[in-house]
């Protein structure tokens, strides 16, 4: 599996994947989501996207495409999830889109690892 970080790398943002993706897995005890998108028929490769130290998370049960942008300011994120002023610069708010729809997720990190 070749393992493209994206650790502290939001200049890189945003990214796009022009393939389906759903949530695929979610650990409670190690805060850990994992969008996947399969290999098969034009995809040759499994994608997946693995954030880390989940602090919470509004996602659709698929995505025809899959966007990932940094979040400026949405309240609804803000409502959702409370940060503690002293740690919220260890945590990244991002946009997760198709296009369509839009989710979010809360994270202190995230890799894309391909297979």
């Amino acid at each position: 599996m070749k393992d493209l970080a994206m650790d502290d790398h939001q200049e890189e943002l945003p990214l796009h994947f022009g393939r389906p993706f759903r949530p695929w897995l979610y650990e409670v005890s190690h805060r850990r989501l994992v969008l996947r998108s399969q290999a098969g028929g034009e995809f040759g490769e499994t994608v997946d996207v693995v954030f880390l130290d989940v602090l919470g998370m509004k996602l659709k049960s698929n995505y025809a495409s899959l966007s990932i942008a940094p979040a400026e300011h949405l309240a609804e994120i803000d409502d959702f999830v409370n940060i503690p002023e002293r740690h919220r610069s260890r945590y990244m708010k991002l946009i997760v889109s198709d296009g369509v729809g839009e989710g979010f997720v809360v994270c202190g990190t995230f890799h894309v690892l391909r297979e």
